[in-house]
């Protein structure tokens, strides 16, 4: 936090979330049971959030992996859900 004492501003600079749960791309991998690399791929696109921590550590949000599943309403063609 940043106090501007000529105009009295205050400015806050957000902080990454600490309580939200951080993940490996090989649990991310297992939950939607694919290769690890599609969830490298998904990263490298940008569809997926990742966090690196020093120079190889990588992590993910457990909820933005969750986000990635569509709802799948079943049919002989399957229909897809728009949400």
């Amino acid at each position: 936090m940043t106090v501007n004492n000529d105009t009295q501003r205050v400015t806050i600079k957000q902080q990454p979330e600490l309580d939200a749960k951080r993940i490996t791309i090989q649990r991310a991998a297992e939950l939607l049971e694919v290769h690890p690399n599609t969830i490298r791929n998904l990263i490298a696109s940008g569809r997926l959030k990742a966090e690196r921590i020093g120079a190889r550590i990588v992590r993910v949000q457990e909820r933005d992996v969750q986000a990635l599943l569509t709802p799948y309403e079943g049919g002989e063609f399957g229909v897809w859900s728009k949400i």
